[in-house]
């Protein structure tokens, strides 16, 4: 098997996690003060939110995709590519309505942090997946490290930013 050689433009890198601080925070602070809202109202919030939170994860990710330099022209299936974007989108919308329309304890917690920790793996394979010209190559040890990561990450993201909703929560709730 041979390996392409690579680089990363570093701008495009720094975009990435621009857009990932700017699209958290946003979709953390859409969904700050709703349960005090009428269902219609809170539905429309939870889905804005979804929108501006996942994404933002797939924005983030493509935007970073984009950054991967390769000696070689890429392209992406435009199918898969929206797919993966649902995915990211669905994906936090049901962990934002298990947060805003079930009682919120450590386990609904941990749970929505899951549900988006998953959603961000479906999506990521799912968007490698419309690489094309080349394909990405996996290890069980590199998956199970993303799983981990991915839903780790995201647990503690949605603890911190939902464990108090004031600002400061919801802005360490976008660093994590």
């Amino acid at each position: 098997m041979e390996f392409l050689e690579y680089s990363h433009s570093l701008w495009l890198v720094v975009a990435s996690l621009s857009v990932s601080l700017v699209a958290a925070f946003t979709g953390f602070s859409l969904t700050r003060g709703i349960a005090a809202q009428p269902v219609a109202m809170r539905k429309l919030s939870v889905t804005l939110a979804a929108i501006a939170l996942g994404g933002g994860i797939w924005s983030m990710h493509f935007v970073a995709m984009l950054g991967l330099q390769l000696p070689i022209p890429i392209y992406y299936d435009a199918m898969i590519t929206l797919g993966s974007a649902l995915i990211a989108i669905l994906m936090v919308g049901a962990a934002l309505l298990l947060l805003h329309f079930y009682p919120r304890t450590r386990a609904s917690l941990t749970a929505a942090g899951c549900v988006i920790g998953l959603g961000i793996v479906a999506m990521h394979y799912l968007g490698m997946s419309g690489l094309q010209l080349c394909r990405a190559v996996y290890t069980l040890p590199g998956v199970v490290f993303a799983v981990l990561a991915a839903c780790g990450l995201s647990v503690a993201a949605i603890w911190v930013a939902y464990g108090q909703r004031r600002p400061r929560n919801i802005l360490l709730g976008t660093l994590a």
